[in-house]
């Protein structure tokens, strides 16, 4: 079974690292999302009541993924949860 979440991001903060640093000298974003709410559409409500309150807060180096992410801020976004494959995990 897999769980779905909605979540709409929050925040999107840019960061530079300098040369020596872990993420080289390029821009790594922090990405915060939160749980929807029921204010924002009828489609929502029931989701809002299930997922009051919480938070995710992510680190990208990714340049693709920041850039999406950087998209989409305000927007609402689709978190599933599933467990991993037993081979994936060794």
């Amino acid at each position: 079974m897999a769980v779905q979440a909605r979540f709409y991001v929050r925040a999107v903060e840019k960061y530079a690292y300098p040369n020596g640093g872990w993420a080289e000298p390029k821009p790594v974003v922090k990405v915060q999302l939160s749980p929807v709410s029921g204010n924002k559409s009828d489609a929502n409500k029931a989701w809002a009541s299930a997922t009051p309150s919480g938070a995710v807060e992510l680190t990208v180096g990714n340049p693709d993924a920041a850039e999406w992410f950087e998209q989409m801020l305000g927007k609402d976004v689709a978190i599933t949860f599933d467990e991993r494959p037993a081979d994936e995990l060794q």
